[in-house]
């Protein structure tokens, strides 16, 4: 694994990563970097090349797709062309991806315990009831046996997501990529969804690369901020210095759209 001069850890190093659709691009020299531990938010509208970003990383890109220059190195080890047994090994393991919509990510035609059970075999070749229970609880699920024993439409987004989440949980990932993990979700959902990620990289150092459309939830979570438009960053910092003093207008006009507070609320500050 590579390591900064203060001797911190980088668990994903994407250096000058351009990626193409059918000869469009896609993503255009992009660079970024997430330290073990850290969380990474990347924010732009729908069309930006965030999510291109993060299914580059988990080999999840369409046949149409093709990776045109530039490197990905996880954990010290170069995967920007690595065989799909090699990306089987380190998906749900070192590497967990959460989709933005917890429900069409389950299938709709089996429990909640089969896909469980689904996963834990294909990580450890054995199903192991008291980390799903383990898992559930920590998810925040009281009445665990009525979610194991529910298909995915008999609860709701929210509940689904965090599903969605014991499932990428399962093999111990360094690093989730969270793919518009909160879009999907009513407020109260999205606040629950945002503090177990929160929680979950606090307690557990687990690292993230957060990619939203909503600055806001970006802001409340990530320590790092990267803007994207067309392909490219425009913007990069730290949250509070790209909040408190954006550079490029773009940014700003993200920042701007951010729903104003209540009056007698007081401002909001993100320092």
């Amino acid at each position: 694994m590579l390591t900064l001069r203060n001797g911190t850890d980088i668990a994903l190093d994407v250096q000058d990563l351009s990626v193409s659709f059918g000869g469009a691009q896609a993503l255009r020299g992009v660079s970024l970097a997430v330290c073990a531990g850290q969380i990474v938010g990347i924010v732009g509208e729908s069309g930006s090349g965030k999510s291109t970003l993060l299914r580059a990383v988990a080999h999840l890109l369409s046949p149409t797709a093709a990776v045109e220059g530039g490197s990905i190195v996880f954990e010290g080890v170069d995967i920007t062309h690595a065989r799909r047994k090699q990306m089987n090994r380190l998906r749900g393991t070192k590497l967990a991806y959460l989709f933005q919509n917890g429900e069409q990510s389950l299938d709709p035609l089996f429990t909640v315990k089969q896909q469980f059970d689904e996963v834990l075999r294909a990580h450890f070749g054995c199903v192991n009831e008291v980390l799903e229970r383990t898992l559930l609880r920590r998810m925040g699920f009281d009445d665990i046996e009525r979610v194991l024993g529910a298909l995915p439409s008999e609860l709701s987004g929210g509940m689904c997501q965090r599903v969605a989440l014991a499932f990428a949980l399962a093999g111990s990932p360094s690093l989730l990529l969270a793919d518009e993990p909160t879009s999907a979700l009513d407020g109260d959902a999205q606040t629950r969804v945002v503090n177990l990620l929160r929680d979950l990289n606090e307690r557990e150092g687990l690292a993230i690369l957060l990619v939203s459309h909503d600055i806001d939830v970006v802001a409340s979570l990530a320590s790092y901020m990267v803007v994207m438009r067309q392909g490219v960053i425009r913007e990069e910092g730290p949250v509070d210095q790209v909040m408190n003093h954006p550079q490029d207008p773009y940014t700003r006009e993200l920042i701007a759209a951010i729903p104003a507070m209540p009056e007698g609320k007081g401002d909001v500050c993100f320092l």
